[in-house]
């Protein structure tokens, strides 16, 4: 709740308990630094309680060369009540009373805190809301700074983060309208397979299925970092080199027991517009599997070749 309500450096103490040295939480807003205090009562307390536990607890403002102080408190304060506490410390100390918690928590910017920690879920308009006010910070923070710039754009492209559950996901959906395909949808390869050519000869043989996890999993890993630096260069040649090596690597890891062509020209096409701003020519793979695991050098420098015109 502070961090909704403009605090950053937000650091809880003895949350296990203990002695915390009279701050239950530190946080900084304006460069000032606060120390915050929380009183939840399981009963009604009197008045008298609740001021003396505020002066109690506002005495770690001075204990830890802080400058300002937050009380937060699940009662109901009245506004005579509220000025009462506030003389005993400074005006511009915060209390967040029970109604002022509830607001926050039923304003668009609380919904996320509301269903995380009271299992209060979202409806419809609350959702829009919510990620509507998401959209708005995150710009806020991108005209404030600009170094933000490359996060934001990462936390916006799909391909960015790629993962199993990503590419799990694209071939599903890739497949979902394709009766033939349908049950396959999704599912990793559990079985040995070899691509062949026309003849019948076996030209590459693809990872183990017991294999096929780790490789991805090296090939995600070396993508998010891939993708960090295509963000960050103007290289557009060395982005290219980065997209046609992530086509390849899902070709020839051979996830799926088809589809997996298309799969990687969905994928390195969605990668190219998100870091090059253009696709990828649907001739990228011309005769499917085959052709790129023949000459995989080749083909990946003709990826290349395809991107850049």
């Amino acid at each position: 709740m502070l961090q909704l309500s403009g605090y950053s450096d937000v650091d809880p103490q003895a949350t296990l308990g203990g002695p915390d040295g009279k701050k239950d939480v530190l946080a900084r807003r304006d460069g000032r630094l606060y120390v915050a205090a929380v009183y939840f009562p399981p009963t009604s307390p009197s008045f008298a309680q609740i001021e003396a536990k505020y002066v109690a607890d506002r005495q770690g403002v001075d204990g830890n060369d802080a400058d300002g102080f937050v009380f937060f408190i699940n009662q109901h304060l009245s506004l005579g009540q509220r000025r009462d506490l506030l003389r005993q410390g400074s005006v511009d100390d915060e209390i967040f009373h029970l109604e002022r918690i509830r607001s926050v928590l039923d304003s668009p910017r609380g919904y996320g805190l509301r269903l995380d920690y009271l299992d209060r879920e979202m409806n419809v308009e609350e959702q829009v809301a919510f990620f509507s006010t998401l959209r708005h910070t995150r710009v806020q923070e991108l005209i404030d700074n600009d170094d933000l710039l490359p996060q934001i754009a990462a936390e916006k492209a799909p391909i960015a983060n790629l993962d199993f559950a990503l590419l799990q996901l694209l071939h599903r959906t890739m497949l979902v309208h394709d009766p033939r395909f349908r049950q396959i949808g999704g599912r990793l390869r559990t079985m040995l397979t070899q691509v062949r050519n026309g003849m019948g000869d076996v030209i590459y043989t693809p990872p183990h299925p017991n294999d096929v996890p780790n490789v991805l999993a090296e090939l995600f890993t070396w993508w998010r970092n891939a993708y960090a630096l295509g963000l960050s260069t103007q290289d557009t040649e060395q982005v290219v080199q980065s997209l046609a090596r992530l086509h390849y690597g899902i070709v020839a890891t051979l996830p799926f027991l088809d589809a997996n062509d298309r799969l990687a020209r969905l994928i390195t096409d969605q990668a190219a517009r998100e870091l090059i701003r253009r696709g990828v020519s649907f001739d990228l793979i011309t005769d499917g599997d085959a052709s790129v695991l023949r000459h995989p050098g080749q083909r990946k420098t003709e990826a290349c070749t395809s991107l850049k015109n």
